[in-house]
């Protein structure tokens, strides 16, 4: 049972309960005084901060020209690094491609056939032989192959064999029975599965070329025996329509002995 305390017999207590109260409610007052003080200076170190920031000078580069006009003689971007040893780059269509052997699907091939009987010799001896070379992709887009073509009089011999290749520029040759032509025929499969090539004549234009620039023994774990190397700036053809290979670069395996 709660006892009950009479202030008027006991005014010393009273008194003691009272000051108590008092001095709670000034601590209190002290404590949320100091709160605002601490909350005050939290607040302005972050003004001030903020304002080292908005205040920190810009550093941009301001005096770049605009409006001037490229310079031609400025070096290409960077292309796709060659690592291989055997290898085409250049473009065709506008495109650039690096196909290099071994690598993403593309494989430098080399073999030789005979396409038909020809006249080597003024009494119809002899057989229309090449050798191919170039780049080919196990689907059959993008491949690029290079045919050197040549009417010789014993195709199993190995010295006509080699009368083929020769370092410098060489015509456009066919491949057709029909309209057999010496020389070289270059062909490219589009991304549609479309078949585009050199024809004969065609290399009179100043920039049409096929140059053989260096010839040298094949490195070892290769099919071929020679290793060619050269530059093409070739128009290729389908029915009306042309397409172009510009600045085309190669060093391709070749030779089939």
């Amino acid at each position: 049972m709660a006892a009950n305390v009479n202030f008027t017999t006991q005014p010393n207590l009273k008194n003691k309960m009272v000051e108590t109260l008092f001095l709670y409610y000034i601590w209190g007052i002290d404590k949320v005084l100091e709160m605002k003080k601490y909350f005050s200076i939290y607040v302005l170190l972050i003004l001030l901060g903020l304002g080292s920031i908005g205040c920190q000078k810009d550093s941009l580069v301001t005096d770049v020209p605009h409006n001037v006009e490229p310079d031609p003689n400025w070096p290409p971007a960077d292309s796709i690094p060659i690592v291989s040893k055997l290898y085409f780059k250049g473009k065709i269509d506008s495109t650039l491609f690096t196909l290099q052997d071994s690598i993403d699907g593309f494989y430098n091939l080399v073999f030789d056939s005979v396409y038909a009987p020809c006249d080597a010799d003024g009494n119809g001896n002899g057989g229309f032989y090449s050798q191919l070379t170039g780049m080919y992709s196990l689907s059959g887009i993008h491949t690029l192959e290079v045919k050197l073509l040549k009417c010789i009089k014993d195709p199993t011999k190995i010295a006509e064999q080699k009368s083929l290749l020769h370092t410098g520029a060489f015509p456009y040759g066919n491949s057709t029975s029909l309209n057999k032509v010496d020389g070289v025929e270059v062909s490219w499969v589009d991304n549609t599965g479309k078949l585009w090539k050199s024809l004969p004549g065609s290399g009179s234009k100043n920039d049409d070329s096929f140059i053989i620039t260096a010839i040298s023994a094949a490195p070892t774990g290769v099919l071929g025996d020679d290793l060619i190397e050269g530059t093409m700036n070739i128009t290729l053809y389908n029915a009306t329509e042309s397409i172009r290979i510009e600045g085309g670069e190669f060093k391709f395996q070749y030779g089939v002995y």
